[in-house]
């Protein structure tokens, strides 16, 4: 992508929220078959993304059931710059796990410790249909694994317990009523 600006190019509602789409597992892209052109829509995601302060997005997160979501930012250091990633596959993953904080857009200001794998191999098409694979680690492969999850009908809140999760959004509460 190159410069990031506000205006959408495609007719999509752009909110997100707590969508059905949340729960369901997304479509395979089919880059010869779908009716949104894939660079119109990285676009648009990674601009809705940012706009959101957001540093990962999933097309169910916008209602959109399609193995496609977005990553990157414009300001964290050795983050890459905002791109899309369609029919992203997993291909190994490291044994070891990091206990990290996460969120995420659809659940504002609610964080969760979560344990993903240190690092992952992974596949996915670019906007242009080209095949890419890469080794992920740290922050980055954090967000993949979070965005992928999305595209498997798995939010961060389904990884933790009842238990942990009334706590967080305790605090949550506590946070919002100050």
């Amino acid at each position: 992508m190159s410069e990031i600006d506000t205006k959408f190019k495609l007719d999509l509602d752009y909110k997100l929220g707590l969508h059905e789409a949340l729960n369901m597992q997304s479509d395979v892209w089919d880059f010869s078959k779908e009716k949104y052109d894939p660079e119109h829509l990285e676009f648009d995601m990674c601009n809705f993304m940012l706009d959101n302060n957001g540093i990962g997005l999933a097309a169910n997160q916008i209602d959109l059931t399609k193995r496609v979501f977005v990553m990157g930012s414009l300001n964290i250091p050795n983050f890459p710059k905002p791109f899309a990633l369609f029919n992203p596959v997993i291909l190994e993953t490291s044994e070891e796990k990091v206990l990290d904080k996460e969120g995420c857009l659809s659940f504002p200001g609610l964080f969760l410790n979560v344990s993903p794998p240190q690092w992952i191999i992974a596949q996915w098409q670019n906007s242009k249909g080209d095949t890419k694979e890469a080794k992920i680690d740290g922050y980055l492969a954090k967000c993949f694994q979070h965005e992928l999850d999305h595209l498997n009908g798995i939010c961060f809140v389904d990884k933790v317990g009842k238990l942990k999760l009334q706590l967080a959004l305790k605090k949550l509460r506590k946070r919002l009523k100050k």
